[in-house]
Formats: structure tokens, C-alpha cells, sequence
């Protein structure tokens, strides 16, 4: 358990390069997290389901054998059948410190594509959460993995459609979604305009259908939908089905078993340092951070 009598929050503008959470209370950040990341763990285990380090959690494993020193945040994967049965799971087994949230466990929850789970009694709100009254509790991010398309010109409309909605519906829901490049930006206002008058559960039932769409069939390539780059994001069937284990923060976790091919296709040399650290510091841009009782 970590410090009991820890407890802070910030209440500032978030500067550029984010210092405001200091070392100290970002590592304490990541204890909480890993916390949750056993429970998901414990009920993995119990239930038989797959899921892998993904993301920046991954190259915390591969590079550190642990958190990148910087990172707040947990992600993994799962592909879709084991995460709809997570899903399903949790309804008994989390236990009662956790929270699962998804738009089907909270209204008014808008992170479509993606589930958290998160300790109650705690809260990090982030910047472009801020306008919501949603579970903001520490948490873990899961993605589900879903088939992607064969076809190239097909896969560039499926990948590119569905983070726009996304992003729309999270706009008509108080978020303040901040897509990463210009010409997204502009797209998700002019979108965001035209659509206004579509009911948001139509749009809700259309997200949903890209989801599931391809997983009818079997395809070579797999893709976490809620991202906007599938070019970085797929890969191969096999690579997320082929699993292994690393050491992550003194325990032992699931990762895809070519894990080098995972993280290079993502991010190219996932080994070397970035230049500027103290820029990649609460790049998630957290607001305000209540450690409850932990």
C-alpha cells in the first residue's frame, strides 16, 4: 500500500511542459496504477483471458523493466472477444474498490473504443475532462483490438471515420477533445457543425458498428479503433496472439512475444531516449490529483 497521508491537489492551468505534479507524487501516481493493473490481472488469470502491455506500458517493460520514469498512465490490449468478456467478468469478480467505466457503465461516459478501470476514492482529472461529472479515479486504460480491413482505401474511411465521431460525440458531451494534428482539428469543427442536428444516439449506434464490423471474418492486420494513426497502430493477427512475459515494476506481465516488432512499427527506435524529457512530463495533461486514502 502506498503512503496513507498523501494527499494533494492541484488546482492550476496546466503549463506546456507540464510540471506541475512533481516526481514524487508522479511516482506515486504509478503505484496506484499498478495497484488496479493487478486487479485486472487477478481476474485475468481467474477467468482465463488473454490481453498484453501495449503502448508506453510496453516500452516501460522492454526499456526500463518498469514505468518509463515519466509516464502516468497503463495501457493494454485485448482483442475483442476476450475484452467483451472482460467485460462481462467484471460484473462479479472486480472488486469493490474498482470501478469498470465504459458508455455502458456511466452516462455520460464518452470514451468510446476504450474501457478504464479505476480505484474510487481517488481522482486525476484531466484537462479535457474538466466540463464532465464522470468517474475521473486513477485508472488503467484497456483497448480492445478489432479486425481491420483488407482493402486499403477501405481501411483509410474505417480508421479515419470512427475517431472523428468519437470526437464529436465527446464534444456534444462536454469534452474538450484536442485531436493532435491541424488538418484533424479542422475537420472534427467543421464535422462537429454539419452534424449538430443528428441525434447523438444515432451516432453512438454507428460508432458501434465500427467496432465490429470486420470481425466477422478473420483479416490479417488487427487495429485498437480509438486511435487515429491505423498505419502505426495495426498489426499482424499473430503478433498479438504469439504472447510471452516480461518483468514490469518487479512482477511479471503478458506482452506480445515479438514485442521489438510491435513497438518498431509503432514508434520506430522505441530505445532511445527522447531528447527533451522534461516536455514529455504530464503529456495527458492532468489538472488536478486527489490521492483519496491511498
Amino acid at each position: 500500500m502506498v503512503d496513507t497521508n498523501r494527499k494533494k491537489v492541484y488546482n492550476k492551468t496546466i503549463m506546456s511542459i507540464g510540471n506541475l505534479i512533481s516526481k514524487d507524487d508522479l511516482r506515486h501516481m504509478q503505484l496506484i496504477e499498478l495497484k488496479i493493473l493487478n486487479e485486472v490481472k487477478r481476474i485475468c488469470e481467474k477467468n482465463s483471458i488473454p490481453y498484453f502491455l501495449i503502448a508506453g506500458t510496453l516500452i516501460g517493460a522492454a526499456r526500463h523493466q518498469g514505468f518509463i520514469p515519466w509516464d502516468d498512465d497503463i495501457d493494454i490490449g485485448m482483442l475483442r472477444a476476450d475484452y467483451d468478456r472482460f467485460m462481462e467478468v467484471c460484473k462479479t469478480d472486480l472488486g469493490s474498490e474498482y470501478f469498470l467505466q465504459t458508455p455502458a457503465t456511466e452516462k455520460g461516459n464518452a470514451d468510446y473504443g476504450i474501457a478504464h478501470v479505476r480505484l474510487n476514492g481517488t481522482s486525476m482529472v484531466q484537462e479535457f475532462r474538466k466540463n464532465t461529472i464522470t468517474h475521473n479515479g486513477f485508472t488503467i486504460d484497456i483497448f480492445p483490438y478489432d479486425n481491420l480491413p483488407e482493402n486499403k482505401i477501405v481501411c483509410f474511411f474505417y480508421a479515419k471515420t470512427f475517431p472523428i465521431i468519437k470526437r464529436i460525440c465527446a464534444k456534444r458531451m462536454g469534452y474538450t477533445p484536442h485531436p493532435p494534428k491541424l488538418a484533424h482539428r479542422i475537420i472534427l469543427n467543421v464535422m462537429y457543425v454539419l452534424t449538430r442536428w443528428i441525434p447523438l444516439s444515432f451516432l453512438h449506434e454507428k460508432m458501434m458498428n465500427y467496432h465490429v464490423k470486420q470481425n466477422k471474418k478473420q483479416t490479417k492486420y488487427v487495429f485498437p479503433l480509438s486511435e487515429w494513426n491505423y498505419k502505426a497502430e495495426k498489426h499482424l493477427y499473430t503478433t498479438v496472439t504469439d504472447l510471452s512475459t516480461l518483468k514490469f515494476e518487479n512482477e511479471i506481465f503478458p506482452v506480445p512475444k515479438n514485442y521489438d516488432l510491435f513497438l518498431t512499427e509503432q514508434y520506430g527506435n522505441y530505445m532511445e531516449l527522447p531528447k527533451d524529457i522534461e516536455s514529455c512530463y504530464n503529456r495527458h495533461r492532468c489538472i488536478s490529483l486527489d490521492f483519496g486514502g491511498y
